[in-house]
Protein backbone atom coordinates (compact mmCIF):
# COMPACT_ATOMS: atom_id res chain seq x y z
CA UNK A 1 0.00 0.00 0.00
CA UNK A 2 1.61 3.23 -1.23
CA UNK A 3 2.10 6.28 1.45
CA UNK A 4 -0.77 8.24 0.13
CA UNK A 5 -3.19 5.62 0.42
CA UNK A 6 -2.21 4.53 3.94
CA UNK A 7 -2.07 8.40 4.84
CA UNK A 8 -6.13 8.46 3.48
CA UNK A 9 -7.50 5.16 5.45
CA UNK A 10 -5.85 6.38 8.74
CA UNK A 11 -7.63 9.64 7.94
CA UNK A 12 -10.88 7.80 7.66
CA UNK A 13 -10.40 5.69 10.29
CA UNK A 14 -9.74 9.25 12.46
CA UNK A 15 -12.73 10.75 11.08
CA UNK A 16 -14.89 8.09 11.91
CA UNK A 17 -13.28 7.15 15.65
CA UNK A 18 -14.08 11.27 16.47
CA UNK A 19 -17.98 11.13 14.96
CA UNK A 20 -18.47 7.69 17.13
CA UNK A 21 -16.60 9.10 19.87
CA UNK A 22 -18.69 12.49 19.71
CA UNK A 23 -22.33 10.44 19.69
CA UNK A 24 -20.82 8.35 22.51
CA UNK A 25 -20.38 11.58 24.78
CA UNK A 26 -23.49 13.73 23.60
CA UNK A 27 -26.14 10.46 23.26
CA UNK A 28 -27.82 10.33 26.17
CA UNK A 29 -31.18 8.70 27.71
CA UNK A 30 -33.75 11.60 29.29
CA UNK A 31 -36.13 10.53 32.06
CA UNK A 32 -38.88 12.64 33.05
CA UNK A 33 -37.13 13.76 35.71
CA UNK A 34 -34.33 14.73 34.05
CA UNK A 35 -36.40 16.47 31.65
CA UNK A 36 -38.10 18.31 34.40
CA UNK A 37 -34.61 19.42 35.53
CA UNK A 38 -33.56 20.48 32.13
CA UNK A 39 -37.11 22.58 31.82
CA UNK A 40 -36.00 24.52 34.74
CA UNK A 41 -32.50 25.10 34.51
CA UNK A 42 -33.56 26.61 31.12
CA UNK A 43 -35.84 28.92 32.37
CA UNK A 44 -33.73 30.18 35.74
CA UNK A 45 -31.01 30.29 33.60
CA UNK A 46 -33.25 33.67 32.02
CA UNK A 47 -35.15 35.00 34.74
CA UNK A 48 -34.51 38.31 36.20
CA UNK A 49 -34.41 38.21 39.66
CA UNK A 50 -34.69 41.14 42.23
CA UNK A 51 -32.78 41.47 45.73
CA UNK A 52 -35.17 42.05 47.67
CA UNK A 53 -37.78 38.79 46.60
CA UNK A 54 -36.98 35.21 47.27
CA UNK A 55 -37.89 33.41 43.59
CA UNK A 56 -39.13 30.30 43.42
CA UNK A 57 -38.88 28.08 40.15
CA UNK A 58 -40.13 24.78 39.71
CA UNK A 59 -41.20 21.93 36.89
CA UNK A 60 -44.73 20.53 36.76
CA UNK A 61 -44.32 16.79 37.19
CA UNK A 62 -44.83 15.22 33.73
CA UNK A 63 -47.12 11.98 33.25
CA UNK A 64 -45.33 9.22 34.72
CA UNK A 65 -46.29 7.20 31.50
CA UNK A 66 -44.40 8.70 29.32
CA UNK A 67 -41.12 6.65 28.22
CA UNK A 68 -37.75 7.25 28.93
CA UNK A 69 -36.09 9.27 25.41
CA UNK A 70 -33.08 9.03 23.76
CA UNK A 71 -31.57 11.07 22.08
CA UNK A 72 -27.78 11.16 20.26
CA UNK A 73 -27.04 14.84 20.61
CA UNK A 74 -27.78 17.78 22.93
CA UNK A 75 -31.13 18.21 23.37
CA UNK A 76 -33.03 21.85 22.13
CA UNK A 77 -34.27 24.13 24.45
CA UNK A 78 -36.74 26.88 23.52
CA UNK A 79 -39.72 28.70 24.81
CA UNK A 80 -42.12 31.31 23.33
CA UNK A 81 -42.11 33.12 26.11
CA UNK A 82 -39.59 36.74 26.77
CA UNK A 83 -38.08 37.57 30.19
CA UNK A 84 -39.68 39.04 32.76
CA UNK A 85 -41.83 35.91 32.45
CA UNK A 86 -45.25 35.24 33.94
CA UNK A 87 -46.24 33.19 37.14
CA UNK A 88 -46.17 30.25 34.35
CA UNK A 89 -43.74 29.09 31.30
CA UNK A 90 -44.30 26.40 28.54
CA UNK A 91 -40.40 25.03 27.31
CA UNK A 92 -40.37 22.96 24.60
CA UNK A 93 -37.57 20.37 24.56
CA UNK A 94 -36.56 18.81 21.36
CA UNK A 95 -34.20 15.82 20.22
CA UNK A 96 -32.90 17.28 16.42
CA UNK A 97 -32.15 13.75 15.55
CA UNK A 98 -33.67 10.50 14.83
CA UNK A 99 -35.58 9.13 16.43
CA UNK A 100 -36.90 12.67 16.63
CA UNK A 101 -39.02 13.71 19.67
CA UNK A 102 -40.73 16.75 21.68
CA UNK A 103 -41.68 17.21 24.89
CA UNK A 104 -43.06 19.85 26.42
CA UNK A 105 -42.20 20.60 29.90
CA UNK A 106 -44.48 23.45 32.01
CA UNK A 107 -42.58 25.73 34.34
CA UNK A 108 -43.75 27.54 37.21
CA UNK A 109 -42.33 30.77 38.60
CA UNK A 110 -43.54 31.74 42.27
CA UNK A 111 -42.24 35.29 43.35
CA UNK A 112 -42.10 35.67 47.44
CA UNK A 113 -42.53 39.11 48.53
CA UNK A 114 -41.55 40.35 51.92
CA UNK A 115 -44.13 41.56 54.17
CA UNK A 116 -44.58 42.53 57.95
CA UNK A 117 -46.32 40.43 59.93
CA UNK A 118 -47.47 41.07 63.64
CA UNK A 119 -45.85 38.20 66.51
CA UNK A 120 -48.93 38.67 68.40
CA UNK A 121 -51.86 40.27 69.39
CA UNK A 122 -51.42 43.95 69.42
CA UNK A 123 -54.08 45.69 70.64
CA UNK A 124 -55.97 49.40 69.52
CA UNK A 125 -53.10 52.20 70.74
CA UNK A 126 -50.34 50.01 71.63
CA UNK A 127 -46.52 51.00 70.24
CA UNK A 128 -45.31 48.86 67.99
CA UNK A 129 -41.63 47.46 69.35
CA UNK A 130 -38.95 45.12 67.19
CA UNK A 131 -40.74 42.24 69.39
CA UNK A 132 -44.10 42.87 67.45
CA UNK A 133 -43.02 42.15 64.14
CA UNK A 134 -41.43 40.12 61.74
CA UNK A 135 -40.74 40.01 58.47
CA UNK A 136 -42.36 36.50 56.10
CA UNK A 137 -42.19 36.07 52.46
CA UNK A 138 -45.65 35.25 50.75
CA UNK A 139 -46.28 35.15 46.91
CA UNK A 140 -46.75 37.85 44.97
CA UNK A 141 -50.39 37.35 44.03
CA UNK A 142 -51.34 37.67 48.21
CA UNK A 143 -49.00 41.11 48.80
CA UNK A 144 -51.42 44.25 48.42
CA UNK A 145 -49.66 47.86 47.60
CA UNK A 146 -50.51 49.00 51.16
CA UNK A 147 -48.60 46.17 52.87
CA UNK A 148 -45.52 47.47 54.47
CA UNK A 149 -41.68 45.38 53.90
CA UNK A 150 -39.30 47.74 55.87
CA UNK A 151 -38.96 47.51 60.21
CA UNK A 152 -38.19 50.81 60.60
CA UNK A 153 -40.83 52.42 59.05
CA UNK A 154 -43.69 50.81 61.79
CA UNK A 155 -41.26 50.72 65.10
CA UNK A 156 -42.04 53.37 67.55
CA UNK A 157 -45.51 53.74 65.57
CA UNK A 158 -49.38 53.16 66.94
CA UNK A 159 -51.66 50.45 66.04
CA UNK A 160 -54.82 51.66 64.87
CA UNK A 161 -56.44 48.77 65.31
CA UNK A 162 -56.07 44.83 67.19
CA UNK A 163 -53.50 43.13 64.94
CA UNK A 164 -53.79 38.98 65.28
CA UNK A 165 -50.67 37.10 64.83
CA UNK A 166 -49.84 36.64 62.03
CA UNK A 167 -51.73 39.58 60.12
CA UNK A 168 -49.95 41.37 57.64
CA UNK A 169 -49.22 45.32 58.78
CA UNK A 170 -50.63 47.88 56.42
CA UNK A 171 -50.36 51.63 56.55
CA UNK A 172 -53.86 51.91 56.85
CA UNK A 173 -53.53 50.28 60.58
CA UNK A 174 -50.82 52.11 61.92
CA UNK A 175 -50.05 55.97 62.69
CA UNK A 176 -46.16 57.60 63.22
CA UNK A 177 -47.81 60.17 64.39
CA UNK A 178 -51.51 59.84 65.50
CA UNK A 179 -54.67 62.47 66.41
CA UNK A 180 -53.52 64.27 69.51
CA UNK A 181 -49.87 63.39 70.03
CA UNK A 182 -47.28 65.75 71.13
CA UNK A 183 -44.69 65.89 68.18
CA UNK A 184 -41.68 68.16 67.72
CA UNK A 185 -42.18 70.70 64.67
CA UNK A 186 -39.04 71.08 62.58
CA UNK A 187 -38.90 74.25 60.58
CA UNK A 188 -36.17 74.68 58.38
CA UNK A 189 -34.49 77.18 56.18
CA UNK A 190 -31.95 77.42 54.08
CA UNK A 191 -29.48 78.24 56.69
CA UNK A 192 -31.57 77.54 60.03
CA UNK A 193 -33.73 74.54 61.66
CA UNK A 194 -36.04 76.03 64.66
CA UNK A 195 -37.49 73.16 67.05
CA UNK A 196 -40.72 73.68 68.63
CA UNK A 197 -43.61 71.87 69.88
CA UNK A 198 -47.23 71.00 68.39
CA UNK A 199 -50.13 68.90 68.82
CA UNK A 200 -51.22 66.41 65.82
CA UNK A 201 -54.39 67.08 64.18
CA UNK A 202 -54.45 64.11 62.50
CA UNK A 203 -52.94 60.84 61.83
CA UNK A 204 -50.07 60.63 59.61
CA UNK A 205 -47.22 58.20 58.31
CA UNK A 206 -43.88 58.73 57.01
CA UNK A 207 -44.05 61.39 54.14
CA UNK A 208 -47.53 61.81 54.63
CA UNK A 209 -48.80 65.94 55.11
CA UNK A 210 -51.11 66.77 58.14
CA UNK A 211 -52.27 69.64 60.05
CA UNK A 212 -50.81 70.24 62.95
CA UNK A 213 -51.51 72.64 66.30
CA UNK A 214 -48.13 75.05 66.82
CA UNK A 215 -48.54 75.06 71.02
CA UNK A 216 -46.62 78.53 70.97
CA UNK A 217 -47.77 80.23 68.58
CA UNK A 218 -52.01 78.38 68.43
CA UNK A 219 -51.56 78.43 64.81
CA UNK A 220 -52.27 75.57 62.82
CA UNK A 221 -50.39 74.70 59.76
CA UNK A 222 -49.59 71.37 57.46
CA UNK A 223 -46.47 69.58 57.96
CA UNK A 224 -44.42 66.49 56.36
CA UNK A 225 -44.09 63.56 58.79
CA UNK A 226 -40.55 63.15 59.21
CA UNK A 227 -40.09 60.09 62.17
CA UNK A 228 -42.01 59.25 64.73
CA UNK A 229 -43.86 62.08 66.56
CA UNK A 230 -42.02 64.63 64.55
CA UNK A 231 -42.49 66.52 61.59
CA UNK A 232 -41.07 69.32 59.56
CA UNK A 233 -42.17 72.54 58.01
CA UNK A 234 -40.46 74.33 54.97
CA UNK A 235 -40.48 78.06 55.80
Amino acid sequence: MSLLKKTKTYGFFCSMAYILASCHVYAKDYSTKELEQLAQNFIASQTITKPDVKTEIKSLTLDKRIATKFCAQPVNLTTAATPPFNRQVTVQIRCEQAPLWTQYVHVRINEMHPVIVSTQLVSKGELLTQSHLKIVYRAKQFVRAAYINDLSLLIGSKSKRNLREGMPVGAHQVCMVCKGDKVTIFAKTRSLTIKTSGIALQDGNLGEQIRVKNQKSGKTVSARVKDVESVEVNI
